[in-house]
């Protein structure tokens, strides 16, 4: 978490270069490419390094995924239409709802049960109810489910908005009531692990088979994510359309022959959503930063303005994009904070 400017890659390349200086050009790439898959897999980079000062790049096939410690998650590309992401992932196809919540990776080793969120922070005690959702209702003595909890109205039982949930992710006190207020429903939709194996290298059809035989569906609680596999376009469109109605984000769209790729974003597994449109929003909160962002303003809520209501509406927040301090290139953190301090109301 060290905000000085290097990357994870940097390191990467670090490493290559301190052992592997013989090696061709041609060499390095695929050095690296191991490196990298060692790193995604552990997210322990001494574990890497040592493992190459001792046994060299063989000794990195040894590093494999492990119940217990935080993994990256494979990400989705974008697709601009259901032809364009046929064309890209094949047909037939697996086709699944985008769910308009957050990822949550549950981890299970023996009788514990952790959960990690895709920036890999641990988040089991914020949910304890998920917890007694997986002992309940998934089959297993080991395994690492990649999921998205979705929250749900109490009595409408509607799926809400991510920004309805978000804050239960850094809740720490009063647990138990956010949880009634604030319920969520996990929607599985990848195996990574299971009993003492690696599913990294099976097909996305077997693994999404496994889920299905092994989560004991039960709604409002956790499900399988809503799935068609199809090669038809009218079909996809249908389930494009009834994905929005319940008010989710659009659908991904998968190989079925494709493999699970810790931490990269891949071509075989596409995301399709209406297209964002620009907004005029409005600054009416910020929070200040830390570190070398100390004494400034340096994470910025954005409202828009309900003409009806008269009021304005949290939206999101906005971070990046922004410069350290004023120049002719764009806004500065320097320059908001000074602009905005005189405006602070104390209530």
């Amino acid at each position: 978490d060290l905000r000085v400017g290097v990357k994870e890659s940097t390191i990467r390349e670090s490493i290559l270069s301190s052992i592997f200086s013989n090696l061709s050009e041609e060499g390095k790439k695929e050095a690296s490419k191991k490196i990298q898959s060692a790193i995604d897999k552990a997210n322990d980079i001494v574990l890497v390094y040592e493992t190459i000062k001792k046994d060299g790049l063989k000794g990195l096939e040894k590093i494999n995924i492990e119940p217990g410690k935080p993994i990256k998650v494979m990400l989705a590309q974008k697709a601009k239409s259901i032809v364009e992401g046929f064309d890209s992932v094949g047909r037939p196809c697996a086709i699944e709802y985008k769910y308009d919540g957050f990822r949550i990776i549950i981890h299970k080793k023996n009788e514990e049960i952790r959960l990690f969120t895709r920036r890999l922070e641990e988040v089991t005690k914020q949910f304890p109810e998920v917890i007694r959702y997986i002992k309940e209702n998934v089959k297993g003595d080991s395994f690492i489910l990649d999921c998205e909890a979705v929250g749900f109205g109490k009595k409408t039982k509607k799926y809400l908005p991510f920004q309805n949930i978000s804050q239960r992710i850094k809740r720490k006190y009063d647990i138990e009531k956010i949880q009634e207020d604030l319920p969520v429903e996990i929607n599985a939709f990848d195996i990574l692990y299971y009993n003492g194996k690696s599913l990294l290298d099976e097909p996305f059809e077997k693994r999404t088979a496994l889920i299905k035989k092994i989560v004991n569906e039960c709604a409002y609680k956790i499900i399988c994510a809503k799935q068609i596999i199809t090669d038809n376009e009218k079909e996809a469109e249908i389930f494009y359309k009834n994905a929005l109605s319940e008010n989710q984000e659009g659908i991904m769209m998968k190989s079925l022959s494709s493999t699970y790729q810790p931490g990269s974003r891949v071509g075989y597994m596409l995301k399709i959503k209406p297209e964002e449109k620009d907004l005029d929003l409005v600054i009416t909160g910020a929070e200040y930063g830390t570190g070398k962002r100390s004494g400034w303003l340096s994470s910025f809520i954005l409202s828009c303005y309900d003409k009806e209501k008269e009021k304005y509406l949290e939206i999101g927040k906005v971070g990046t994009g922004i410069k350290e301090k004023p120049s002719e290139k764009g806004v500065s953190f320097e320059g908001l904070t000074e602009k905005i301090t005189p405006l602070i109301i104390k209530e």
